[in-house]
């Protein structure tokens, strides 16, 4: 009995976060301004993209999508009692919002990084467009 509960458990746990696939580090630290655009889908590969939005800044357009990139795992410990309760230690991804910014229409790559460290880029295209990117990205991912 306690074993089917504690399988249950597990497959609730493990098919909740099959629906996205986050970014990894190793795909981001192969990122450069010269990454072309097909070298970035490859780079990119099947990582899911929470919110997809193109933005319009001093007659530029651009592409931003968001991401969860993974940074880490952290334990969590849960209880599971019939009668007895027994602690399972369950491994959870560590994640954080990861922007990547393409320049339309060749779709070069202008930025990427989290939102606070593109907020701070010393490039002054990436800095004041990303209030606009934040606010875009933020509107797409509430949608249905």
């Amino acid at each position: 009995m306690i074993a089917r509960r504690l399988a249950l458990l597990l497959f609730v746990l493990l098919t909740g976060c099959a629906s996205s696939i986050p970014l990894q580090r190793g795909q981001i630290d192969t990122l450069s301004r010269d990454t072309r655009p097909g070298e970035l889908e490859q780079i990119l590969g099947q990582a899911t993209a929470t919110s997809q939005a193109d933005v319009q800044s001093g007659g530029q357009q651009y592409s931003a999508r968001r991401y969860n990139l993974q940074t880490g795992t952290r334990q969590d410990m849960t209880m599971v009692c019939t009668p007895l309760c027994i602690p399972i230690m369950i491994t959870v991804p560590v994640m954080v919002e990861y922007v990547v910014i393409q320049r339309m229409p060749g779709r070069e790559l202008l930025a990427w990084g989290t939102p606070e460290q593109l907020s701070k880029d010393a490039d002054t295209e990436v800095s004041a467009l990303m209030p606009v990117v934040k606010q875009r990205l933020e509107a797409a991912g509430k949608k249905p």
